[in-house]
């Protein structure tokens, strides 16, 4: 969960998979951990060896499940587009930057959303929303609207907290180019 604490973008995915499969070493590619629910049915029934689609029948199966799980009473706009859903809740966004070492220039890490709170709104729900969103994509991949700001970026890293008007959710990335896109992409929710 995302309460207040951070989650990589593609954790629930991997988790789903890897423990469906757990021991089933030819399966573990990259490419399987990020193949979608209907990817894995696809691949488990078109022939190949049975414990091949064995693997990957299970792996679709955990996939929905976590879904499932993960989206309990979450409205399907919020699971479809995530936290960011309603641009009117968004007050502002601002891009990170470190410094590798005091001499160093600052380099881009990714972005800060800055979400306002509304009735019913906690750091706790917006952690949820974010782990359906994802949850969501991992089953249905590319399917679901692509939104501005994907939370969904390749070895992502969201943070969450609050601030005096609301919440602050914050995605990250050690590769400049994914943190570049995050920022050019995020920014697009206030323009």
């Amino acid at each position: 969960m995302i309460m207040a604490r951070s989650v990589n973008s593609r954790a629930i995915a991997v988790a789903a998979a890897s423990l469906i499969t757990a021991g089933c070493a030819t399966t573990q590619t990259a490419g399987f951990r990020a193949m979608t629910a209907a990817e894995h049915e696809t691949a488990g029934s078109a022939g190949g060896s049975a414990d091949d689609a064995a693997a990957h029948l299970a792996a679709a199966k955990g996939l929905r499940r976590a879904e499932r799980i993960a989206c309990f009473e979450v409205p399907d706009v919020q699971r479809d587009a995530g936290p960011f859903a309603r641009k009117d809740e968004i007050t502002g966004v601002e891009a990170l930057q470190e410094r590798p070492n005091t001499k160093a220039a600052p380099r881009p890490v990714g972005v800060a959303v800055y979400v306002r709170a509304t009735p019913g709104m906690t750091e706790q729900w917006i952690g949820r929303v974010i782990e359906c969103h994802l949850a969501h994509r991992a089953v249905v991949g590319t399917r679901v609207a692509e939104q501005a700001c994907p939370l969904s970026a390749e070895e992502a890293r969201i943070d969450v907290s609050s601030t005096d008007t609301g919440f602050r959710v914050s995605i990250t990335s050690k590769d400049v180019t994914v943190a570049r896109s995050l920022i050019d992409g995020c920014h697009a929710l206030v323009d």
